[in-house]
């Protein structure tokens, strides 16, 4: 910590109140939050699932674990993200997905919803051979076209146990 202080002040040539400013903010060795473990995860989101059978957005799906998460720990966090690959990986809840179409030409190999490898979904010609239609998840409802799509929105709705 203290190398890493002498470098700020050489490089930047900062002030004593402005390193103040860089150890709180830049060069802090702890995080400041703990990260919670998929076991606790997956309870409280059953248990946030069980309560509201439905989630419009990530978003809300997102805010209602973490205040059930720190209930019982308050400096845990989970990413939205992380939560919806666990619910759609778990089978807790099944996931609508809106999306849009991108201008990008470049076909995507992984899943974004999931981050699973995606499949392609080819269809027979006439003539004897394949084409591919586009790309589909093994794991979770994403399926695109050849054109580019990405997810906008995601709906959780609690799986029937």
């Amino acid at each position: 910590m203290c190398d890493l202080i002498t470098y700020v002040k050489m490089v930047k040539q900062v002030t004593d109140n402005d390193l103040c400013f860089y150890s709180r903010n830049w060069i802090s060795p702890s995080m400041g939050y703990k990260l919670a473990d998929d076991e606790k995860v997956l309870e409280v989101l059953k248990a946030v699932l069980a309560s509201q059978k439905t989630m419009n957005s990530q978003r809300e799906l997102r805010d209602r674990v973490l205040k059930e998460l720190r209930r019982t720990d308050p400096g845990t966090t989970a990413s939205g993200p992380r939560l919806r690959k666990l619910a759609v990986t778990s089978g807790l809840a099944r996931v609508e997905i809106a999306w849009r179409e991108t201008g990008g030409k470049k076909a995507r190999v992984m899943c974004p919803v999931c981050g699973s490898r995606l499949l392609p979904m080819k269809n027979e010609t006439v003539f004897g051979g394949t084409v591919t239609l586009g790309f589909r998840c093994p794991a979770c409802p994403f399926r695109t076209s050849m054109k580019r799509k990405e997810p906008t929105r995601y709906i959780f709705t609690r799986k029937a146990p």
